[in-house]
């Protein structure tokens, strides 16, 4: 069978054409290009679709998963940075701003250079290797004459309202990387001593924030660099604490991608820094407790049951955590843990917990722990594992959340192994849903 011919390259220069790229509506790309006059079955032929699957996308469906996303781009011949989903030579000279090339590296070195930064910021000096720079490109925009106290307290609320529309499920705007380079530049502004630290620890919050989102969109080399910046911002305002959440947040993308010994470097690192603490801060307690049941995750990952249980030890040694959302992701990850080891009965209770004690506007948090208990439920071949397997792809398929999707592999394995034809069903359903669609051909 030939080839269909390669789409002609000037078709990406128009600047429409760029942006339904970058906010990756494939929908509004392929409509530009049947207008341009190429075929639906000529798409099909490059992205290895179906005719259907291209109709239905031209049609409204939406395009989610990570490796249909990167089929396409290069089925069409787009450089994947175009799309979000690498920064590379070639796109990154598409970034506004961009000032230099950006050595392209392995996810080894990649977590290496966010242990060092950490590292460097944590303790002052990088122990596991030299730090390089991951490149941002800023935006240039109008600024005040001066940063004030009452700037820091709009960028307060402004952080607050995209880290309530993240715990929703709808996700952050993808304007929130314009917003905080934007905001890095008001440190470069005069302001008194108190404001300045202030603003830096505000602006480490609010990389946190962003670097939390693209991690939920499994940008990872984008989430990276907030943490980095987020770390480095926190210790230049001495927020201690501010330093421990980014790092903590920096650590998921080890642990969920396959590395949990670097995201136990990372954790460990962390408790080191909050033990040379002197204070009676409860935020402190709350974020060492939770930093004990991470570890012992990342440990049950590494199959460390005596050091996880050790783990599991100091935490439930820490004081109690009075915060309902750290209670409930404590429970999340202990019904982790409890899976991890093949106490399955443990894992419902805590998974249960945690479904419980979310809040209705906790939906992408409460999802991933509906997917733990469903997951728990099929292996023991609990009569309400059905109900609970819709309730967890239910929850996921409202999200706009990459990462929830990928969340749901360990559920799609369970009812695999279960193999009776309701199991079956619902497997086909896990998977349709981890592709990115909504409905069933």
């Amino acid at each position: 069978m030939a080839m269909a011919d390669p789409i002609d390259p000037a078709l990406w220069d128009d600047p429409d054409m760029r942006v339904a790229l970058a906010r990756r509506d494939i929908g509004e790309v392929y409509r530009r290009l049947a207008a341009a006059g190429i075929t639906q079955r000529r798409i099909a032929e490059l992205t290895g679709q179906r005719q259907s699957e291209v109709s239905a996308i031209v049609h409204g469906r939406p395009v989610q998963s990570i490796d249909v996303l990167i089929r396409i781009a290069d089925g069409l011949g787009v450089p994947r940075g175009w799309m979000g989903l690498d920064h590379d030579e070639i796109s990154v000279q598409y970034t506004p701003g961009y000032d230099g090339p950006i050595t392209v590296e392995d996810e080894d070195v990649k977590r290496r250079l966010l242990l060092s930064a950490a590292t460097m910021a944590v303790v002052g000096t990088p122990l596991y290797g030299a730090i390089a720079p991951i490149a941002s490109a800023p935006v240039s925009t109008p600024l005040p004459s001066r940063v004030g106290l009452s700037d820091v307290a709009a960028l307060r609320r402004l952080t607050e309202e995209y880290r309530t529309l993240g715990r929703a499920g709808y996700g952050v705007p993808e304007v929130i990387t314009a917003v905080t380079q934007r905001a890095d530049q008001l440190l470069d502004l005069p302001a008194t001593d108190v404001a300045r630290q202030k603003l830096l620890a505000q602006m480490a919050d609010l990389h946190t924030l962003a670097g939390w989102w693209h991690t939920d969109m499994l940008q990872n080399d984008w989430a990276r660099w907030h943490y980095s910046r987020a770390i480095k911002l926190a210790a230049d305002a001495e927020d201690v604490l501010g330093m421990v959440s980014a790092v903590r947040h920096a650590a998921a993308i080890d642990l969920e991608g396959g590395a949990p010994d670097d995201a136990l470097k990372l954790y460990q690192l962390a408790q080191t820094r909050l033990l040379g603490l002197r204070s009676d801060d409860p935020g402190l307690a709350a974020q060492l407790t939770m930093l004990h049941v991470r570890s012992a995750y990342a440990l049950a990952l590494l199959d460390k049951p005596d050091k996880a249980n050790r783990e599991l030890a100091r935490a439930a040694e820490s004081p109690p955590l009075d915060d309902p959302f750290e209670h409930a992701d404590a429970d999340y990850l202990r019904a982790k843990i409890e899976l991890a080891f093949g106490r399955y009965t443990r894992a419902q209770q805590h998974a249960f917990r945690s479904v419980r004690t979310w809040g209705l506007d906790d939906r992408r948090d409460s999802a991933k722990a509906r997917i733990t208990l469903a997951t728990a439920n099929v292996i023991v071949g609990d009569s309400d594992a059905p109900k609970l397997v819709i309730a967890a792809l239910d929850a996921v398929g409202e999200l706009r959340s990459t990462r929830s999707r990928t969340l749901l592999a360990p559920l799609g394995k369970a009812l695999e192994a279960r193999g009776d034809s309701t199991s079956v069903e619902l497997a086909q359903r896990v998977r349709v849903l981890r592709q990115g669609s909504t409905t069933i051909d």
